[in-house]
Order: C-alpha cells, then sequence, then structure tokens
C-alpha cells in the first residue's frame, strides 16, 4: 500500500507523522537541484521525496534503526551537539518538526548554517506559537499548544520557538530570514494530537480563512545563508 503525497509516491511506512500541510509546505521550499541533509529524517518519507526530486541526499536522525526507506541510509546525530560535517557541505538542510525537540535549538540552527555552502538554504518547521490559539490559550493557563504536558511525555516538546527568537538568532550568524509561511489554518485538539480529519463544517469554516501567523498551525521557515553577525553572541552591560 502507497500513498500520494503531491507529485511524490510513497510506502504508507514513510506516511507524514506531523500535522496535516507540514511536509507540503517545507517541501514546496526545496530546491530543484543539488546536496540535502535531511535532518530529523525519521522513517525516511521526507528522504525519499528528495531522493525522487533528483538531490543528493544525506539523512540523519537520533534514532536511525527507524529509518525504513529502501535502498538508502540514515546516520546517528544527537543534533543537541556539533555536526560531524564538514562546513560547507549542503546546499540545503531541512528539517521539519526537529527543533522543538532539541534542548539547545540555536546551538543546531548555527550548526545548520556552517554546513551549508555560501548561499545555501535552511528549512525548518515548528508549531506556531504565535498563532491566535496560541495567545489565547497562555492567557487562559500560561500554556501552549504541542508544548503541553502530552507533547513533553509523549514526544519530548521542550522548546517552543518564537518567530523574534528565529529573527535574533539570524543576526547572531551569517543567516536571514527570508521567508516564513504556514501549513494550512487551523489549532490542535486539546491532547495536542495534529488533526489528520475533520467535520465537513469544520473543514469549510477553517479553509475561508487566511493563513498566516494569526491563523497558521505550523510555521516554515526558509533561511538563507550570507552576510555577517550583527550581534555578538555572549554581548552584555558591564
Amino acid at each position: 500500500m502507497s500513498i500520494v503525497l503531491g507529485n511524490f509516491d510513497l510506502p504508507a511506512e514513510q506516511a507524514p507523522q506531523a500535522a496535516p500541510g507540514t511536509w507540503e509546505c517545507a517541501l514546496a521550499q526545496l530546491p530543484a537541484t543539488g546536496s540535502i541533509l535531511i535532518a530529523g529524517a525519521g522513517r525516511g518519507g521526507l528522504s525519499s521525496i528528495a531522493k525522487q526530486k533528483g538531490l543528493d541526499v544525506t539523512s540523519l536522525d537520533l534514532h536511525p534503526e527507524h529509518f525504513v526507506a529502501s535502498g538508502m541510509r540514515c546516520e546517528f546525530a544527537d543534533f543537541n551537539h556539533p555536526l560531524k560535517i564538514e562546513s560547507g557541505t549542503f546546499d540545503t538542510v531541512l528539517a521539519i518538526e526537529v527543533v522543538e525537540h532539541l534542548e539547545n535549538p540555536w546551538g543546531f540552527l548555527r550548526e545548520a548554517i556552517r554546513v551549508l555552502k555560501p548561499t545555501g538554504k535552511l528549512i525548518f518547521t515548528s508549531p506556531n506559537v504565535n498563532s491566535i490559539p496560541a495567545r489565547w490559550l497562555f492567557l487562559k493557563k500560561g500554556l501552549l499548544p504541542y508544548f503541553r504536558e502530552q507533547s513533553f511525555v509523549g514526544c519530548y516538546h521542550v522548546t517552543p520557538i518564537f518567530p523574534w527568537a528565529v529573527e535574533r538568532w539570524a543576526r547572531t550568524t551569517n543567516a536571514a530570514v527570508e521567508s516564513v509561511t504556514y501549513s494550512r489554518a487551523n489549532w490542535p485538539t486539546s491532547e495536542d494530537v495534529p488533526r489528520h480529519w475533520e467535520r465537513r463544517w469544520s473543514r469549510t469554516m477553517k479553509s475561508m480563512l487566511p493563513v498566516n501567523s494569526l491563523t497558521g498551525e505550523i510555521s516554515c521557515y526558509c533561511i538563507t545563508k550570507g552576510g555577517k553577525p550583527s550581534v555578538s553572541v555572549g554581548t552584555h552591560y558591564s
């Protein structure tokens, strides 16, 4: 049994486990050619799609034993630590639903920029904690969607990624935020479980909403390597 994702066929065991629309949002940013590092390759669906696109694929994951993409390899990497990769190796780094699992996301993002070639691109996604549903939940309970107890215990969501933090991180390294897009207008259930199906009236209502920072469920950042840092790391007033 297989599934169709855009123009690509995937075995069912490599189907997306992220919220609907997340993969499509990120894959729309991929270049047509070049080398790509899939950081957080999971079961191998993203690696299979990148290979079908004709990209030169390298796959890394904390649990490479879960990788089942036929004819491809996945190596171990803990993204809380420096990557064992030479600088300037890849044209693209893709990390879908990875950074919110990290205790040191800024360190990983700097490493991703380091291993990119000049003018290379980093594409990553993370739950949108800037949306109206996120703001409302924080106002009521001091919590954020996808960062409640179930997400902490179930999949170790530990670090909310705010857009202002991404912009500030980019200013500490040679990178710039090129664009931020969103998967769809939606919000998670009370248990932080992505909705893969909904009642027709609910789908219709949400389809009428604009997809932006206030309605989007998952944020997709496209970062370009280039320029110089404008803020020194560790700067403080004496």
